[in-house]
């Protein structure tokens, strides 16, 4: 059976990096999952105006239960990990947080992707039939967020409902609303929408109004 979840092999290399300082470690089964960051970061400290040179890309890194690093990967500046519930094959599910946001605007914001980690690399989640090249993420921001479900996770999306022909009249607009399941190994997505708004400052839409 096709998995459709995304392995990206992360090459061992030597520990250490120049200017990079751990800042978090979960567990994964016999592994543990560490963020390093650039040590002039101070963590909860979001954006890095008045660095000169810019912050260093923060790195993901793997070890074995001997502390021996097997590999690593670069990931966004402002990175965060978190735990869930959800296990794959035994394996825990975490995710990887990049902050993207920009100050303003209603689509930019923190991109989250979930993976799981063996000996041999990172899996990021990867919906069945999405083209490798377009890596999935949840966003949240003004108009989108995501929460955490039994089986999974629930994701909406605000934003205009364009017509076929002819100018937006700038007030329609269109709520989608997708579910990204995890079933035998592999990440499904389904995703229904209607006519509608939301804005991510109250409360998160109903699970009935998810597909199944």
């Amino acid at each position: 059976m096709r998995r459709t979840l995304a392995l990206l092999l992360l090459s061992p290399l030597a520990a250490g990096a120049s200017g990079l300082a751990q800042r978090q470690c979960l567990p994964s089964q016999e592994l543990r999952i560490c963020l390093w960051q650039d040590a002039r970061l101070t963590p909860g400290k979001h954006g890095d105006d008045g660095w000169k040179p810019p912050l260093a890309l923060s790195e993901l890194r793997v070890y074995d239960s001997q502390g021996r690093q097997l590999s690593r990967l670069r990931v966004g500046r402002q990175s965060a990990l978190e735990r869930t519930r959800l296990s794959d094959g035994g394996k825990p599910v975490l995710l990887l947080k990049e902050d993207h946001s920009i100050g303003f605007g209603s689509y930019a914001g923190v991109e989250t992707r979930p993976f799981t980690a063996t000996a041999g690399g990172i899996r990021f989640a990867q919906p069945e039939g999405r083209p490798p090249a377009q890596p999935f993420a949840m966003a949240s921001s003004l108009k989108s967020g995501w929460k955490e479900a039994s089986d999974g996770f629930l994701l909406v999306s605000c934003a205009p409902d364009f017509p076929a022909r002819g100018e937006w009249d700038g007030e329609s607009f269109r709520v989608s609303y997708r579910r990204l399941k995890l079933q035998n190994g592999q990440w499904r997505l389904s995703e229904r929408s209607e006519r509608g708004f939301w804005e991510n400052e109250g409360d998160f839409p109903s699970e009935r109004l998810f597909p199944k």
